[in-house]
């Protein structure tokens, strides 16, 4: 296999080799040094919309855009200038323009991009004299509110519901200093409210109404965790105070989903304080559920179990485990089926729904396991994909998201709302209504 062409540049008088096409922005990511960007987010689109990842590059007569410049043979980079310093200044006083200062009652206050780079570059003052523009508040959902006056119009929440989850419910409206995000149902949001835009805003322009006005950053503990609602095992950061959970996300970027939860991950974590939630074992006496501790409820079942055990012989014992636990979880069970229990009868929800899919993974793929890298693997393969249902997020949201976001490109995708018998013949892989060919 031919090696991948690279490009010799040089950044901040550093000599860099990268693989030709890299961003100057990645590049410096990748060294450490510092870029700022509002509208540049890896994955998405490239906007070049808020100016503030300006470079200075030898021999141009005006300083570059680092999130859409890719590197050159030869070329000369430098990103910490003067004139770099103060472009950046000066950009972030136009995005103050209007933006209001209430950083201390901003949800984003503390984890906010633009506070964060106002410190940074010293931008103290304004020269404008002009009343800001104010334009009250706005509740799309139960989930999603809208301050407009804080939006620096950076796009992201446009391009992460148009480009990664393909549901397309926000866009721009108006022109210019006027130009706000608009749903699409005119005051109100339709969708399948992931949470992904108020995640991904680098500002306090998209609050979460489950989290809006309970806390502070700093206040709070972070616990990285699985999250428990499905088998796919996305990475979750809990965002806990007092024992309570307020937030889930995985803004780190760590685990295989990226920083990708559905709307289940992000918002489904009240069950833990739900008034009907069991919190301590009952015991059947008399006839009525009662309250006990963990040491009677756990010595009543395992008598129970032995003693039928004894009479009946192991094969009358049989345990049936969930998907929702984890590997270790699965295998602890099982081994206390068939040491404990002295039964093989042991299985899974998981095996009788899925068993082909994982089969036909195996056949096609060469995938070990149902578990895979779908944007490692898919796109290595060169697998070509027919979607046979237009909602695929209402039947599996990372599969879609991942699908949309890193197979777009180096795979063939058709969407079709139906499939014809004669389409199955040839023995195609399908996944939760992913057909490959």
């Amino acid at each position: 296999m031919a090696e991948a062409p690279q490009t010799k540049f040089k950044l901040d008088d550093r000599e860099l080799t990268v693989p030709a096409g890299t961003l100057v922005i990645e590049a410096a990511r990748q060294q450490g040094i510092e870029v700022p960007s509002f509208c540049y987010y890896q994955g998405l689109s490239l906007q070049a919309a808020c100016r503030m990842c300006l470079v200075e590059v030898e021999k141009a007569p005006k300083l570059q855009t680092a999130c859409t410049l890719v590197p050159v043979n030869g070329r000369v980079v430098r990103t910490n200038t003067p004139q770099v310093h103060e472009a950046r200044k000066s950009m972030l006083e136009f995005l103050l323009a209007n933006h209001p200062l209430d950083c201390p009652v901003c949800d984003k206050g503390g984890e906010c991009e633009l506070q964060d780079m106002t410190f940074r570059y010293g931008a103290d003052h304004s020269r404008f004299v002009e009343e800001k523009l104010h334009v009250p508040e706005v509740k799309w959902s139960n989930l999603v509110y809208y301050d407009a006056p804080r939006c620096i119009l950076c796009f992201r929440c446009v391009r992460v519901c148009d480009e990664g989850m393909d549901v397309k419910a926000l866009g721009v409206g108006q022109r210019g200093a006027n130009s706000v995000i608009i749903p699409n149902r005119e005051d109100s949001l339709e969708c399948v409210e992931c949470g992904m835009c108020i995640d991904i805003c680098p500002v306090g322009a998209l609050t979460s109404g489950t989290y809006r006005y309970h806390t502070r950053p700093w206040e709070m503990q972070y616990v990285p965790t699985v999250c428990a609602h499905c088998s796919n095992g996305c990475k979750t950061t809990l965002s806990v105070r007092n024992h309570e959970i307020l937030r889930a996300n995985n803004r780190d970027l760590s685990g295989y989903n990226g920083d990708f939860l559905c709307a289940k991950g992000r918002f489904a974590f009240d069950y833990t304080r739900h008034p009907e939630r069991l919190t301590q074992p009952l015991i059947r006496l008399a006839g009525r559920l009662e309250p006990a501790s963990w040491e009677e409820a756990l010595e009543l079942a395992g008598g129970t179990l032995a003693r039928i055990r004894d009479a009946h012989g192991g094969g009358a014992l049989a345990g049936f485990g969930s998907a929702k636990g984890s590997n270790e979880e699965a295998y602890l069970f099982q081994k206390l089926v068939r040491t404990g229990f002295h039964s093989n009868n042991v299985d899974h929800c998981t095996r009788l729904c899925h068993a082909s899919s994982v089969a036909a993974l195996h056949q096609a793929i060469n995938a070990p396991t149902a578990v895979f890298h779908i944007s490692r693997e898919l796109p290595r393969v060169g697998l070509s994909l027919v979607m046979v249902a237009l909602d695929s997020a209402s039947f599996h949201n990372y599969l879609s998201y991942a699908f949309v976001v890193f197979v777009f490109m180096p795979c063939s995708i058709v969407l079709r709302t139906s499939i014809q018998l004669s389409d199955v013949d040839t023995n195609p892989l399908v996944i939760g209504g992913i057909r490959c060919l």
